[in-house]
């Protein structure tokens, strides 16, 4: 039987991947349509809190996530419990170590899937209504909200950058759930292994074809 210890996690990182793929290096321009455009790559530590429409927290994570283009990403949950997620390239990976248990994507599946793939939109005008929210000297907040929420997971992403790099993402998902990811310990456009991003099969695992 196929499980997966958390559906709110995969969602998540189904959409996560895609704005990773999407980021830019430069808010200067204070425009979020430019923004949304590639990084060469991305490194960080997270910490990620999900609260319900009351504000109570109901799960909290932290771990490491890494990517860099064309499509590489490995999303790392450290702790309370281990989970990876990781694309070669070609295919995603949900892995739970505690399960033993892996669940084998094709990459342009999962992103025909998720609402996220409009941020790579070249147009993203004909799909989000965005704004700049604040600006200050060394901070940009903008929003970006879907026009056909009946086709989006999401109600609204804000994204906080300082000093030009993202600092941290909010996410409010259709029942209200606000998911909060923020990233420490922050480099971009420095070269990664791609060895990184290969998924080594455990032994004694049982393998999930999708």
């Amino acid at each position: 039987m196929v499980t997966v210890r958390s559906s709110h996690q995969v969602q998540m990182i189904k959409f996560l991947i895609l704005i990773f793929f999407s980021l830019s290096a430069s808010a200067e321009n204070h425009n979020l349509e430019k923004i949304l455009t590639k990084l060469n790559s991305f490194n960080a530590d997270f910490v990620q809190t999900v609260k319900d429409s009351t504000n109570q927290l109901i799960d909290e994570s932290v771990g490491k996530v890494l990517f860099q283009k064309p499509n590489f990403f490995r999303w790392e949950y450290k702790a309370p419990s281990e989970n990876e997620i990781i694309s070669d390239g070609e295919f995603l990976y949900l892995y739970d170590p505690d399960l033993k248990q892996v669940i084998v994507n094709k990459l342009d599946k999962q992103i025909s899937m998720s609402p996220a793939m409009l941020l790579v939109s070249d147009n993203v005008h004909e799909f989000f209504n965005t704004k700049l929210i604040s600006n200050s000297e060394d901070t940009l907040r903008y929003e970006a909200k879907p026009k056909n929420l009946e086709n989006a997971f999401f109600k609204q992403v804000i994204f906080n950058f300082k000093y030009n790099q993202l600092k941290e993402m909010r996410v409010i998902d259709n029942f209200d759930n606000k998911t909060t990811i923020q990233f420490f310990k922050i480099s971009q456009n420095q070269d990664i292994n791609e060895g990184k991003f290969l998924f080594n099969y455990p032994d004694d695992i049982d393998i999930i074809n999708n």
